[in-house]
């Protein structure tokens, strides 16, 4: 069965799951009125990296958060929800998506730039079913982060400038990349059908909730979007007195140039809320493609009477991740300032890399700066037309 036969019947599964999952007691009342809501942002930015022997500066789209703008529509069936999702790109050039030797256009704007378009299931009993284009059920496991600084500095290491390679001791490109060197073995999104439980309450012990999807194959311009299309995952939360935790963990099959090689990666974050010092630790593995680790620490404060100071300092260790006697290593700092009468947030990023061939290459390190701001545009989640008030802050 095709893609497109997958789709129409798992709509039709849809349909039927919602009359058969309907509550055969639920009181009589006024059907809820339908629900309209639009969401986005844009994150304008300037990169600037070194890489040794040259410098690039290039106005970019934050990839940890590239802008975009959505809407989700709602119609209740009794207690369960039928929900539609849909989200674009701005198509704004991507911050891991240039390099020395490559710079797209600051505008492009095609099929690629469909994010999500997905319809779901939602009920209280039994869970939520959703269908299309969208996030698998390992997505995020890596990025249980409660520091608040994830858009200047955060465990995807090649958000920031995933495409450019690293320079050899005698100053020549090699074809070692960025994200080559730094993966994260986190879940993507892709056309895909994908079961979550409701959130499981263990009292004291905090909520559970667990994801499973099977996906199918993304290429664009000849690069594969996401490797994994057969996942499951895991998150976590809980509040413990002062502190806020988050937890989650992932397990994937991905579709690598030497077959499908099996990966986990999770991650876990804790917040003490008086003080706003947080630490954040990530792992991930995947077979014949080598392993790291990350620690983040931080802390966040109302210092200025305007919003959030967040603050973090963190360090990635890679093994294995580009051939086998390979390391990695990246350190990091961040600062992001929340204006939260605007809805903007600003944000600075500076980030170092290297790279160890062990006995093969030598390679020189790199440097990258990022500043820029996310800007949310708050008035239109209630609103019914995505253009009225669209640029009011």
């Amino acid at each position: 069965m095709g893609w497109t036969g997958i789709i129409r019947f798992g709509c039709a599964g849809l349909i039927a799951a919602s009359a058969v999952c309907a509550e055969p007691d639920a009181p009589e009342h006024d059907p809820l009125p339908q629900n309209v809501r639009f969401y986005g942002h844009f994150t304008p930015s300037v990169l600037s990296v070194d890489d040794g022997v040259s410098h690039e500066h290039d106005l970019v789209d934050n990839s940890h958060s590239g802008g975009r703008i959505g809407v989700w529509w709602d119609d209740f069936l009794g207690y369960n929800n039928l929900r539609f999702n849909g989200e674009l790109s701005l198509g704004l050039r991507s911050s891991s998506g240039i390099s020395q030797g490559y710079q797209p256009d600051i505008i492009d704007f095609g099929t690629h730039s469909i994010r999500k378009l997905e319809v779901t299931l939602q009920t209280d009993r039994w869970g939520s079913v959703s269908i299309g284009q969208g996030a698998m059920g390992s997505d995020g496991v890596t990025e249980s982060d409660l520091s608040g600084t994830s858009l200047a500095s955060h465990v995807g290491i090649a958000d920031t400038a995933g495409g450019f390679l690293f320079r050899t001791g005698s100053g020549t490109i090699s074809t070692v990349r960025v994200k080559d060197a730094f993966p994260t073995f986190d879940g993507g999104r892709t056309r895909r059908i994908r079961y979550d439980t409701p959130d499981l309450n263990l009292s004291y012990f905090g909520k559970l909730r667990f994801a499973a999807s099977i996906g199918v194959e993304d290429i664009n311009r000849i690069e594969t979007l996401n490797e994994s299309l057969t996942d499951a995952g895991v998150f976590y939360h809980n509040m413990l007195g002062n502190f806020s935790i988050a937890g989650s963990a992932g397990l994937s099959l991905a579709e690598t140039s030497t077959g499908r090689e099996p990966q986990v990666a999770g991650s876990f974050s804790i917040l003490h809320i008086p003080t706003g010092l947080n630490l954040t630790s990530v792992t991930g593995s995947r077979n014949n493609g080598g392993a790291y680790g990350y620690t983040k620490v931080g802390i966040r404060r109302d210092w200025f009477g305007i919003g959030e100071t967040r603050f973090s300092v963190d360090l990635y260790e890679g093994y294995d991740t580009f051939g086998k006697g390979t390391r990695a290593r990246s350190v990091g700092v961040g600062i992001v300032q929340d204006l939260e009468r605007q809805n903007i947030e600003v944000f600075l990023g500076y980030r170092e890399y290297s790279a160890d061939g062990g006995s093969v290459v030598n390679y020189r390190d790199m440097q990258s700066v990022m500043f820029g701001m996310r800007w949310k545009f708050r008035r239109l989640e209630n609103r019914r037309s995505v253009f009225e008030g669209l640029w009011q802050g």
